[in-house]
C-alpha cells in the first residue's frame, strides 16, 4: 500500500493516503535548506517510528488517535508537530547552536533512482541543480546520464533534449504533472523555465502511466517549481559569463495564514554582446532579451482539501545571423543574413484535490491554459503563428480493499489546441480537440511485488478513436536486487511546422504533406537495479534496455532532395534501442561518484533505405564527481561527457567523401563557496574549448543554395566561464 501511495504522491501532490503520512525532513544549515537522512520520526508516547531515507523522505502509518509526531536528529533541535490531517509534510529542523560541532551522517547526493516506483524514475533534487549554473531547464541535465541536450541549429540558440536517443518531442514534458511547453513552445520551451525556479525534476523512462495521457512514447520529464508555503522566504540569484550574458532570478514567498500562501517569481536575462570565435562571420549565439514574471497561490485546508493556482507571463526577443546584422534591419538580399524571433506567452494553471472521510477515496483536478504568439523571420522566410491550448484532467483514486492490496485510478481528460500559422504566404489554421477516458489498476500483494496495468481511449477530432494500453511490473528479487519491466503504446500529434521551424535556417524550403499527423509507437523496457554496501558506503548499480518501435512517424528527410527538406510520414522501418549502465557510489566520505555509459542504436528509413539516424551520437559516457568539505563550506563539481561519433546527412550532388563526425569530449567544472545564507559559485562549461568545425555550411554565402545552419551535432560555442551568487533567507 505505501509504495502505491508514494507513486500517487509523485504523480498528484494533492492526493494523500488516510493510512500513511508522507513528508520530507530538511536541516537548515549554512548552505540553506538541505535534506536530512536518518532522522528519527515517531509518534509521541509510542515506540512506533521510522527513519528518513537518503533523500529526506519518510512515510509513517497513522492511527486515528495519533496526533503528535516527533522529529529528532543529532545536532538539531527536536521538533514536535501536531498532525491534523494527512497533508504531506515539509519539516525543517534548526541546528542546535549549543553544540560546538555538528556531524552530518550522510550528504545529499542530489539524484536518486527509485527502487519503489514501478516506473523507472530518477529524481533530481535541489542539490543536483546547484552543481552547475543551471540557468534554465535545458541546462539542468549536464550531470545527468539519461538526458542529452544539444543545439538544434547554429543561429537561433534553440536547444533540444534526447531521452532514449529520441528527440524531446517523444518525451512528455510536464510542469507539476500537467503537459506544458508544447506546439509553438517546442523549439525554445526548455529555456522558458528558469533553473532557480525549480524545486526538483523527475525523469521517467519508457511508457508512462495512462493517467498522464497518450503521449510519452520514450518517457516523461516532470518539473516541479518552488512552492509558496516552503521554508524558503526569499531567494535571489545573479549570474554572468564571459560572453556577457547576464541573468537575475528571484522568488519571494508570503505565508498569509495557516492555510494560504503566495509566491512571486521573476526572471530577467540579457545577452547584447556579439561573438564569433570560429570566425565564420556568424554570431556564435543569438542576442537575446527575456523578461518573465510568475505568481502562484496555495491553499491547504484542514479537511483533506488542497488547491494551487498560478500564472506566468513571458516576453523574449532573439536576434541572430551574420555579425553585420542588427536589430531593425529588414530581411533582404542586400543586407546580411539575419534571424529574429519575438515571443509573447502567458500561461496559467489550477489544480485541486480532496480526500474523502475514511481515506480510501480521493479526487483530483488538474488544468492549465496557455496563449503563445510568435513573430519571426529566418533569412527571407517569415513565420508568424499563435496558439491557444487548454488541458484538463480529472482523477478518481480508490482503494478497493481495506488493506490496500488493490487500487484503481480512473478519470477523464480533455485537450483543446488551436493553431494559426503563416509560412510561405500560406495561412494554416487547425483546431485539435481530444476528450479521453482512462483506468489504471494496481495490485500490490506485498512490498516486493507491484503490477500496474492501464488502458485509455481517446477521441480525436481528426484522427478518430484510438486505444492506449500500458503495463508496468516491479519485483524485488532479494534484499539488494529490483527488477522492472514495462510495455506500452504511445501516440502523439506531430505539429509538422512548429516543431521543426528551426529548419528554416536553411536555403532549402520545407516540403510537407500536411501540417499535422499522428505518430504511433510501442515501447518496451527492462531494468535491473542493485543496491549494496561497499566499504561501508551505499553502492547502486543500474542496467537498463529500452526499445522503441514506430508504426507511424514524421521523418525529417534532408537527403533525398537538393532543393527541399522533406517532412513526410514514415515509409518503412524505424526504431531506437538504448542500452545503459550506471554506477553511483561514495568512495570516500563526502565524495559522490557517478559513472555511466549508454549505447544508442537508432535507425530510420530515409529515401527508401534503412539508415542510421543522422546527427545522433552512437554512445555517451559520463563521469561526475562531487566533493563537499566538512560542514559544507566548499563544494567542487567536475563532469566529463564522452560523445560517440555519428552520421552527417548526405545531400544529393555533394561530393564530400567523409559524411561522419568523430567522437568528442566535453568537460565542465564548478566551485561553490557557502556562507550562512548565501553562496558564490565560479565555473566553466566546455573547459577544453571544443567546437564543431564549420557548423554552418556555406557561411560565406548565406543566400546560396548550399547554405545550411541545421547540421549541428556538437557544441557551437566554446569555453564559457561564469560566476554567480545565490542568497537564500528562510521564514522564522
Amino acid at each position: 500500500m505505501k509504495n502505491i501511495i508514494i507513486y500517487l504522491f509523485i504523480l498528484f501532490p494533492v492526493i494523500a493516503s488516510a493510512q500513511n503520512l508522507n513528508g520530507t525532513v530538511f536541516g537548515n544549515g549554512d548552505g540553506g535548506k538541505e535534506v536530512l537522512p536518518g532522522v528519527n520520526i515517531f509518534w509521541q508516547g509510542t515506540n512506533q517510528g521510522v527513519a528518513s531515507k537518503p533523500d529526506g523522505s519518510f512515510e509513517i502509518k497513522k492511527k486515528s488517535t495519533q496526533h503528535m509526531l516527533v522529529f529528532s536528529f543529532v545536532g538539531y533541535n527536536p521538533k514536535v508537530v501536531h498532525i491534523n490531517d494527512l497533508t504531506p509534510l515539509e519539516i525543517v529542523l534548526e541546528p542546535n547552536l549549543e553544540l560546538e560541532e555538528v556531524t552530518v551522517i550522510k550528504k545529499d547526493r542530489g539524484t536518486y533512482l527509485s527502487v519503489i516506483n514501478p516506473i523507472q524514475t530518477e529524481s533530481i533534487g535541489g542539490a543536483e541543480l546547484q552543481k552547475a549554473a543551471c540557468c534554465n531547464l535545458a541546462e539542468s541535465f549536464e550531470t545527468n546520464p539519461s538526458v542529452d541536450v544539444s543545439y538544434s541549429d547554429a543561429v537561433t540558440g534553440a536547444k533540444q533534449i534526447r531521452l532514449l536517443g529520441l528527440e524531446g518531442t517523444y518525451s512528455l514534458l510536464q510542469v507539476e504533472n500537467m503537459p506544458n511547453l508544447r506546439g509553438l513552445a517546442t523549439t525554445f520551451g526548455l529555456t522558458y523555465i528558469p533553473g532557480p525556479w525549480l524545486e526538483s525534476i523527475q525523469v521517467s523512462k519508457g511508457a508512462a502511466s495512462v493517467l498522464n495521457g497518450y503521449d510519452a512514447i520514450a518517457g516523461q520529464i516532470n518539473a516541479e517549481l518552488k512552492k509558496p508555503d516552503s521554508k524558503e522566504k526569499l531567494f535571489l540569484n545573479v549570474y554572468a559569463n564571459a560572453h556577457q550574458r547576464y541573468e537575475f532570478n528571484g522568488n519571494f514567498n508570503i505565508r498569509l495564514n495557516d492555510k494560504w500562501s503566495t509566491g512571486i517569481m521573476a526572471h530577467v536575462s540579457d545577452l547584447s554582446n556579439k561573438t564569433d570565435e570560429n570566425n565564420d562571420g556568424f554570431m556564435d549565439e543569438p542576442l537575446s532579451t527575456r523578461l518573465q514574471l510568475g505568481n502562484r497561490w496555495k491553499y491547504v485546508g484542514g479537511n483533506g482539501h488542497m488547491a494551487q493556482a498560478g500564472i506566468n507571463v513571458l516576453y523574449e526577443d532573439r536576434l541572430g545571423g551574420q555579425m553585420g546584422f542588427n536589430s531593425g534591419m529588414e530581411p533582404s538580399l542586400s543586407n546580411p543574413y539575419g534571424v529574429n524571433i519575438e515571443t509573447n506567452r502567458i500561461d496559467g494553471f489550477f489544480k485541486t484535490g480532496y480526500v474523502f472521510k475514511g481515506g480510501r477515496t480521493a479526487v483530483a483536478w488538474l488544468s492549465n491554459v496557455s496563449r503563445h504568439e510568435t513573430n519571426s523571420f529566418y533569412g527571407l522566410n517569415d513565420f508568424d503563428a499563435d496558439e491557444t491550448r487548454f488541458y484538463a484532467n480529472a482523477v478518481l483514486t480508490r482503494d478497493l480493499d481495506e488493506a490496500g492490496l488493490h487500487s484503481l485510478n480512473t478519470g477523464a481528460s480533455f485537450i483543446y489546441d488551436d493553431f494559426n500559422e503563416m509560412l510561405y504566404g500560406q495561412n494554416i489554421e487547425r483546431t485539435e480537440t481530444v476528450p479521453g477516458i482512462f483506468a489504471e489498476y494496481t495490485f500490490k500483494p506485498n512490498p516486493n511485488l507491484t503490477f500496474m496495468a492501464g488502458l485509455r481511449t481517446d477521441f480525436h477530432n481528426d484522427f478518430g478513436t484510438f486505444v492506449t494500453p500500458r503495463m508496468h511490473f516491479r519485483y524485488k528479487m532479494g534484499e539488494h536486487v529490483t527488477l522492472r519491466s514495462s510495455a506500452g503504446k504511445g501516440y502523439r500529434t506531430a505539429n509538422v511546422l512548429s516543431e521543426n521551424i528551426y529548419l528554416l535556417a536553411n536555403a532549402r524550403s520545407l516540403q510537407y504533406h500536411s501540417d499535422a499527423m499522428q505518430e504511433e509507437a510501442w515501447n518496451y523496457g527492462i531494468t535491473l537495479v542493485q543496491t549494496y554496501s561497499l566499504l561501508g558506503r551505499d553502492l547502486q548499480l543500474n542496467a537498463e534496455f529500452y526499445r522503441t518501435s514506430f508504426q507511424e512517424q514524421l521523418v525529417v528527410d534532408r537527403e533525398t532532395s537538393a532543393d527541399n527538406i522533406i517532412l513526410a510520414p514514415l515509409d518503412g522501418e524505424s526504431y531506437a534501442n538504448s542500452l545503459q549502465f550506471d554506477v553511483r557510489w561514495q568512495p570516500i566520505e563526502r565524495l559522490d561518484m557517478l559513472l555511466a555509459y549508454r549505447v544508442n542504436d537508432i535507425k530510420q528509413t530515409i529515401g527508401g533505405e534503412l539508415l542510421e539516424k543522422p546527427l545522433t551520437s552512437k554512445y555517451k559516457g559520463l563521469i561526475n564527481f562531487n566533493y563537499t568539505t566538512n560542514l559544507k563550506k566548499w563544494m567542487f563539481d567536475y563532469t566529463v561527457q564522452f560523445n560517440g561519433g555519428g552520421r552527417v546527412p548526405t545531400v544529393p550532388g555533394d561530393l564530400t567523401t567523409d559524411k561522419t563526425f568523430s567522437p568528442y569530449t566535453i568537460m565542465n567544472a564548478q566551485v561553490t563557496k557557502y556562507f550562512r545564507s548565501w553562496n558564490i559559485y565560479v565555473g566553466s562549461e566546455n573547459l577544453t574549448d571544443f567546437k564543431q568545425t564549420n557548423p554552418i555550411d556555406s557561411a560565406d554565402n548565406p543566400w546560396e543554395p548550399e547554405f545550411s545552419a541545421t547540421n549541428v551535432w556538437g557544441p557551437t560555442i566554446g569555453r564559457k566561464i561564469y560566476v554567480g551568487l545565490r542568497l537564500s533567507l528562510n521564514h522564522e
